[in-house]
């Protein structure tokens, strides 16, 4: 699962990715299943290079559907999100299948 976010209107890029590591990474680390979870502060918009459209993402990896669907019904996922209600901030969540292009002969 990837998720994509930009910060709400009160917080400062900084204040929000201190909270995204904080206390939403203490939230979202005991999802049941969790393999790996990675945030990646956005440095650089090459889109937008004045005024970035995001803040950061996240890529948090379960074994398959079964175990990432195990974790979006459980109560430390409902905790974590409880978190982001009312934010004002914008966000895309996506889940994806994920291949090594480097490791693996693709033509």
């Amino acid at each position: 699962m990837v998720v994509l976010a930009s910060r709400p209107p009160d917080m400062t890029h900084e204040q929000f990715t201190a909270w995204w590591r904080g206390p939403h990474a203490a939230a979202a680390r005991v999802l049941p299943g969790l393999q790996a979870y990675r945030h990646g502060a956005v440095t650089r918009d090459y889109d937008c290079p004045g005024a970035p459209g995001w803040d950061g993402h996240a890529v948090l990896t379960f074994a398959d559907q079964a175990a990432l669907d195990i974790a979006l019904g459980s109560p430390e996922w409902a905790a974590a999100t409880r978190q982001t209600k009312g934010m004002g901030g914008k966000r895309i969540i996506v889940v994806t299948e994920e291949v090594d292009l480097l490791a693996a002969a693709y033509d």
